[in-house]
């Protein structure tokens, strides 16, 4: 088992430098503008200065707090109105066609009205983060609430565990798995949503940078904003799943086991 991830790592690792070196060998070869496709040590050299300019420092935290506002805001939304409609049928019949409607609506459509409604400032960019997080943590929500077991109801209420007791031990535990599956899901969402609403108008964000790049013909810092985005879904995935591992220990335990096991074999 050690080997084969050791050979999978390493064919990994050699498909990723054949890559780059393939894209830094067309870009000096003369075949293509290097000013549209600029070679990745370029983009490096750019991205270097502008940090040490402090101009990407600045769009990176712009965009990180706004990303995190509206993350734990459509988050919080979705979680709360999740368990309400899976545990009160009456207020699932009322709002289900209403919250399914606006589902189907991409957050990229809010952009104008968002914009109409807050201006550019970042109430507008916080709102539609928080829209496009809100629904995939609400369906996992509702159905992972909706669908608790009832057999470990039933345990739980033959040992004393009703009401609030058996909502908060039994139901929301069992609800976890779909809940972080949504919270992970949104996480890129995030993201994408972040992206659009800097591009509609912004001071400081990586975006913004993408857009002012573009508007002066800066291909290699236009990849420097993508580069960056790249890096923060795969810090923020990684931060995330530490995290759940570290608060929910037993998360994800059985698999490990299983893993165990197979190596024992």
């Amino acid at each position: 088992m050690g080997s084969r991830n050791g050979h999978h790592t390493l064919a990994g690792l050699a498909g990723t430098i054949a890559f780059f070196g393939a894209w830094e060998a067309l870009s000096r070869s003369g075949l293509v503008n290097d000013v549209m496709l600029p070679a990745p040590s370029t983009i490096v050299q750019s991205g270097w200065t502008l940090i040490l300019d402090g101009e990407l420092p600045r769009h990176l935290a712009a965009s990180l707090l706004r990303a995190a506002v509206g993350f734990t805001t459509g988050s919080l939304l979705g979680i709360a109105l999740g368990v309400a409609m899976a545990r009160l049928p009456l207020l699932h019949g009322t709002l289900n066609p209403l919250v399914q409607m606006f589902r189907a609506v991409p957050s990229l459509a809010f952009v104008p009205l968002a914009i109409f409604w807050f201006g550019i400032g970042e109430t507008s960019k916080i709102f539609l983060i928080a829209w496009g997080v809100f629904f995939p943590v609400w369906v996992n929500t509702y159905i992972g609430v909706r669908d608790a077991s009832p057999l470990l109801g039933r345990a739980a209420a033959s040992l004393g565990a009703r009401g609030w007791r058996s909502f908060v031990f039994v139901i929301i535990p069992g609800a976890l798995p779909f809940i972080i599956a949504g919270l992970r899901i949104s996480l890129s969402v995030a993201l994408v949503v972040l992206v659009a609403a800097e591009l509609a108008g912004a001071a400081f964000g990586v975006g913004y940078l993408i857009q002012m790049s573009q508007q002066v013909f800066r291909v290699d810092h236009m990849f420097v904003g993508l580069i960056t985005l790249g890096a923060m879904g795969v810090v923020a995935d990684f931060l995330f799943e530490l995290g759940v591992r570290r608060l929910l220990p037993w998360y994800g335990a059985d698999k490990a086991e299983q893993r165990v096991g197979r190596k024992k074999i």
